[in-house]
């Protein structure tokens, strides 16, 4: 049986107070292999926010140095917080062009790997995206009981996206 062990939000601050206008949620299951599903989430002034999940999950090879298991949801689900959005929006249309697959579809889809169809693309814009200042907000929950190394390759991925991001960690002694 899966368990829910992180949770990531990626928005923007509001314009006024605290807290934070999420656009996408993302949630980590674990219990054999880890998976990431995606959701967008849709709000407006008649009532309270509601998730859309993505199609598929997202299988973050974290043995790979580096990681990207964030970067890789931020290529598939949402790129506007990024300086170079259009650049990889671009890349992503190649990739469909020339590959018959963007990048949502190579990350839901666990199709990554190196040497697989598109990868350079996707290679490049990991690149991309982590050079470029990234304009939204990544905001990452961990729960007890998330595997010591998805943590550690979650948090490293975060220290090299140059944007405002935030973490709060469970007591992991419990």
């Amino acid at each position: 049986m899966s368990s829910l062990t992180a949770v990531i939000h990626v928005g923007s601050d509001p314009p006024l107070g605290g807290g934070m206008q999420p656009a996408v949620l993302f949630h980590l299951y674990e219990g054999g292999i880890p998976r990431f599903v995606a959701y967008e989430v849709e709000a407006d002034e008649a009532g309270p926010p509601r998730l859309s999940p993505f199609d598929g999950a997202y299988a973050p090879p974290i043995e790979s140095d580096p990681s990207y298991p964030v970067t890789d949801l931020l290529l598939a689900t949402y790129r506007e917080g990024s300086a170079i959005a259009q650049r990889l929006d671009v890349l992503s249309e190649k990739a469909r062009a020339n590959y018959g697959r963007s990048f949502r579809e190579m990350v839901f889809a666990s199709d990554v790997e190196w040497g697989s169809d598109g990868f350079g693309r996707l290679f490049e814009a990991r690149s991309q995206l982590e050079s470029h200042p990234y304009e939204a907000v990544v905001a990452v929950g961990f729960h007890a009981g998330i595997d010591a190394d998805m943590q550690t390759a979650i948090e490293t991925n975060l220290e090299r996206i140059d944007g405002s991001t935030r973490t709060l960690a469970a007591d992991r002694s419990e």
